[in-house]
């Protein structure tokens, strides 16, 4: 049964268009989350709008936090852009070895894994996103010219997502335990990445967390223009673009270097 269903995936993956075999990976990882489910996509839009709904009761209704307009959203719009991070860095983890039966059955470049799984998770991305452009302007949030600065600022965030997931999967071809390590360094970055407070706070704190956590700049700006609609800071902008494509560079480096082993090892 199982093999009948591999090989019923494989039938699927084109092996001479490249970009064609990109997309319909990126499809069938998509589709694969909501498979099972009777409502199927549509829960790509109501998780989302659950979430809000449970925040906005949280903090409004029960502990009647006032020190912020729309906290629940403010939240919200954190963990919109962290999901991506989160998601796809601990999914490039495990990358190989979830799809050795691609590596094995087909021959193609081991990082179209990578981007199918970046742009699976851009599309689920963009429906929670939708989810939440709709309760904002339902609050109030308007945009201006300003929100097309978000197309930069989501190309910095898969570029330190994809780096630091190539990083993690050779690492883990050598060191196993680097699953457990990885936990506790991701609770930092969470807690560091100004999901719950303004990120400014941190770097008000200690400058050189800017540095150690790429999240954090990234989501002061996205911040700026979806919840603010402030100025960006341009400074900040082009710091962590260098960041975050240093950190693509290095992980594709290494990823080209050691994926070969990824077979051998495991």
């Amino acid at each position: 049964m199982l093999k009948q269903a591999l090989s019923g995936v494989i039938n699927k993956i084109p092996e001479n268009n490249r970009v064609e075999r990109v997309w319909k990976l990126a499809q069938l990882d998509f589709r694969k989350r909501y498979y099972h489910d009777n409502l199927g996509i549509l829960w790509s839009m109501l998780r989302p709008l659950f979430r809000i709904g449970v925040y906005y009761f949280v903090f409004k209704v029960v502990m009647e936090y006032e020190a912020m307009d729309n906290y629940g959203l403010f939240i919200f719009s954190g963990l919109v852009f962290w999901g991506i991070f989160a998601e796809g860095s601990s999914n490039g983890k495990l990358l190989l070895r979830k799809k050795r039966y691609l590596i094995e059955n087909i021959q193609f470049n081991k990082i179209d894994l990578y981007l199918s799984d970046a742009l699976s998770n851009f599309i689920s991305f963009c429906f929670t996103f939708f989810v939440y452009s709709l309760v904002a302007y339902y609050v109030g949030i308007r945009y201006d010219l300003k929100f097309f600065y978000l197309i930069i600022l989501i190309t910095n965030l898969y570029l330190v997502t994809m780096g630091t997931g190539m990083i993690l999967g050779v690492l883990y071809i050598f060191v196993k335990d680097i699953n457990h390590l990885w936990d506790v360094v991701r609770l930092f970055l969470f807690w560091t990445s100004g999901v719950f407070l303004r990120g400014e706070k941190f770097l008000d704190f200690f400058p050189p967390l800017l540095y150690l956590n790429p999240i954090l700049g990234i989501m002061i700006n996205v911040r700026n223009i979806i919840f603010y609609n402030a100025p960006i800071d341009i400074e900040l902008l082009s710091t962590c673009f260098i960041s975050g494509l240093g950190l693509y560079v290095l992980g594709y480096y290494l990823f080209n270097k050691y994926a070969p082993l990824a077979l051998e090892r495991y």
